[in-house]
């Protein structure tokens, strides 16, 4: 489905004056194609009927409908649409076609838009075509349908429903796609086509595009299948006792290596590089320690008080290297193999896979059709987490043709004009993508940045990349400390002398910082005291006191004048 010129055209005048939308010329249709542009005032003047029923588990449609012209993205100025308005709530409506349309044996072609103005996190936007159409007020999801399509979201579940109900004896079953393609879920109009043409080809076209075609009786296409095989596996038959579906065996004639065990079934053995010790004693019956002999009893020994007096023990001076049976260390066997298990050999007698027998199919009728009712009319019964959902452009008819026409007329200008309106209009993200730092070439490559500036954001992405590298290291060796050492035994033997400097440095520092605050803080000692008491007298003492102090008499020169004897 390409864009013509005058759509193109089309698009351009709308991005500049908003034109306004032009119903679609109907008369070009078949009388037998039906065709819903939703040119109403309201839902109460329309042809479709909301329901006032129930859900068959009691749950009632509350959802409101309206036609009006699409809020988010409008593509042309008064373009109407079925829209959803109910948050959370189950919708149903119908419409009774003037004419019932024949589907047996004939071309069958659904295709509609539809458009998640709120987005979308749980509901579905498909269509019913209805075989019965007596009871449009209380139309529900027991009103009998023969084909549902339409997309469907919920959570992480994303697809296009295409169910197909059948009757099979008296039970009605209803088959869809096994692997259904994913719809869209953008906020923007999209188109979705189904066609089914009388030799049961499906097509499922999305936005024009085929995204899914088969046969709707081609095996695993629908589940359950549409039709019987003609034969089918005998549930009854069980696999005979003697069905050899082994494909591989032991080989009988192998044998297992003599030196086997001693050579390859051990995990641990002696270490062969470890000699027995020269003075090594083999009597197995001399005891490591003996009692000294030359010991002698004290001579205070009470052995009513102190009991039985023994000689201490002494080791055996015929022990002296070891005695008993030696055996060297045990180390890891570097040609361990385990158990010795027979080699195998592809089965002689291998018949295969058992698989039950075939039998004809009692239920198989030879025939791949599907007897269709006329459908009388269109209905849409979902239930929707978001309103906004709108329906338009709604045709239902025998001809490709005349569906390709009416998207290429309708959806294709309108789709390219929301597409200019979004991306003119659309939300800006909370928060904009950060610029990647600037690298040290960057630095380099910028004349305005100075050669210290440079110098400066060298040393700090050197230190960031030895960071970031010691860091590294420490998560391999926390994860697997003998194989990181064992790998980069010189890294480790570096990093553990780096460490041991720097410990010593800020120790060395803490210590130092920590002996000037005690000290500080720490009163003088009684002696220093003393001494400064004693200074501050001498302060206090006159000149001739300090020199009678010095010369040791303590007295002063008034009192020790010399007096003559008589």
């Amino acid at each position: 489905m390409k864009l013509s010129a005058l759509a193109k055209i089309a698009v351009f005048l709308h991005g500049v004056y908003g034109i306004a939308f032009e119903p679609y010329n109907v008369s070009s249709l078949s009388k037998s194609s039906f065709f819903e542009q939703f040119d109403y005032d309201s839902v109460q003047s329309s042809h479709w009927v909301p329901s006032r029923g129930e859900k068959s588990d009691g749950s009632k449609y509350l959802g409101e409908w309206a036609v009006e012209e699409p809020k988010v993205y409008p593509g042309f100025a008064g373009d109407r649409a079925l829209v959803m308005k109910s948050e959370a709530a189950y919708y149903a409506i119908s419409r009774r076609l003037d004419t019932p349309l024949k589907t047996a044996k004939s071309d069958v072609v659904l295709q509609f838009e539809v458009k998640f103005q709120d987005g979308i996190t749980c509901g579905g936007a498909y269509v019913k075509l209805l075989t019965d159409s007596s009871d449009q007020d209380h139309f529900s999801d027991r009103t009998p349908f023969e084909i549902m399509f339409g997309p469907d979201l919920c959570g992480s579940s994303n697809r296009v429903l295409f169910i197909v109900k059948t009757q099979v004896g008296s039970e009605v079953v209803e088959s869809r796609i096994r692997t259904p393609p994913m719809a869209r879920e953008n906020r923007l109009s999209n188109l979705y086509t189904l066609v089914l043409r009388k030799n049961y080809d499906v097509e499922i076209r999305i936005n024009g595009d085929v995204a899914k075609a088969s046969n709707l009786f081609t095996p695993h296409f629908m589940v359950p299948p549409l039709s019987e095989p003609e034969y089918i596996e005998d549930a009854e038959a069980t696999k005979p006792d003697d069905w050899d579906d082994r494909r591989f065996v032991e080989d009988e004639t192998a044998h297992k290596p003599d030196n086997w065990d001693s050579d390859h079934g051990a995990m641990w053995i002696p270490n062969p590089d470890i000699e027995k010790p020269a003075g090594w004693n083999d009597d197995e019956t001399q005891p490591e320690y003996i009692r000294d002999p030359e010991a002698e009893k004290p001579q205070d020994w009470d052995e009513t008080e102190d009991g039985e007096w023994k000689a201490p023990l002494i080791r055996n001076p015929l022990c002296l290297y070891g005695c008993g049976h030696w055996e060297a260390p045990k180390i890891v066997n570097p040609n361990y193999k385990g158990a010795w298990v027979p080699p195998q050999i592809p089965n002689p007698n291998y018949q295969g896979e058992w698989t039950p027998p075939k039998m004809k199919n009692p239920a198989y009728t030879g025939k791949n059709e599907i007897d269709f009712s006329p459908v009388e009319a269109l209905g849409i019964e979902v239930w929707s987490m978001q309103a906004g959902v709108s329906f338009d452009n709604i045709y239902l008819g025998h001809s490709v043709k005349e569906a390709q026409k009416i998207g290429n007329a309708t959806f294709v200008p309108k789709s390219e004009a929301e597409y200019a309106d979004y991306e003119k209009n659309k939300p800006k993200p909370k928060h904009e993508p950060a610029k990647p730092p600037r690298s040290f070439e960057d630095m380099l490559e910028d004349e305005s940045v100075s050669q210290f500036s440079q110098f400066v954001e060298f040393l700090r992405l050197l230190v960031w990349t030895r960071y970031m590298s010691v860091k590294d290291f420490w998560a391999m060796f926390e994860a697997d400390p003998v194989y990181t050492i064992s790998s980069h035994p010189f890294r480790f033997a570096f990093y553990c002398a780096v460490f041991l400097i720097v410990f010593t440095f800020v120790f060395g520092a803490i210590n130092i910082v920590a002996f000037m605050v005690l000290k500080k803080d720490t009163p003088a000692a009684p002696e220093k005291k003393e001494k400064e008491a004693e200074k501050e007298k001498i302060k206090e003492l006159s000149e001739e006191e300090v020199l009678e102090i010095i010369r040791g008499t303590g007295a002063s020169r008034g009192q020790t004048a010399p007096r003559r004897r008589n």
